[in-house]
């Protein structure tokens, strides 16, 4: 069986997985690294999405975690949240025996990733504005109310818009900074 395991997960570089049971053990590993409650949409996105898993192996794998206790859910405000238990801890470390390190390194930064932007939606708006010649990317950074910074960006069309607004997302704090350094002298910061 672990070489079965280990044969499956050793193709998964290249691969989207569609076994349940391999999807079992990612979305355990995923949940375990990002060390919190994730809600279904969430882990859809850092599963899916990100094309580590397959759509039916994903929903499959799922209920599979729940009906054999590997998670626990608690609805909040609507929204339904999933919590390791021991058994999913145990099936998470389970993949470090039957991945290499630059797999779960890769699966532990698209989780981290998907979390960071989650939280980072809270406060960074990003809306689109489509020009007969190009798109505006308007971008707002708050915290706790206060606007840090209000930008409207020009590109091309609409896709590159995107494409900025994405990596905004996953790193506000560094475009803030950045923007800050670039129009301050080292001498007056």
């Amino acid at each position: 069986m672990r070489d079965e395991n280990l044969h499956k997960i050793s193709e998964l570089a290249d691969r989207t997985v569609t076994d349940p049971v391999t999807a079992n053990i990612l979305l355990c590993y995923m949940m375990h690294k990002t060390a919190q409650e994730l809600d279904a949409d969430l882990l859809y996105d850092i599963a899916v999405t990100s094309g580590i898993i397959n759509y039916f192996a994903f929903q499959d794998a799922l209920q599979t975690m729940e009906e054999t206790g590997a998670v626990t859910c608690q609805q909040k405000d609507g929204v339904k949240f999933y919590f390791l238990t021991e058994k999913g801890i145990d099936t998470a470390e389970r993949l470090h025996y039957l991945a290499g390190k630059s797999y779960r390194e890769h699966i532990t930064e698209i989780a981290q990733t998907a979390v960071r932007r989650r939280k980072n939606e809270e406060q960074v708006k990003l809306s689109y504005e489509t020009l007969p010649q190009g798109c505006h990317l308007h971008v707002k950074i708050i915290d706790h109310e206060l606007i840090l910074l209000e930008l409207t960006l020009f590109t091309p069309d609409e896709y590159q818009a995107r494409l900025l607004g994405d990596k905004i997302l996953t790193h506000p704090s560094v475009v803030y900074h950045e923007i800050l350094r670039a129009v301050m002298p080292e001498q007056e910061q």
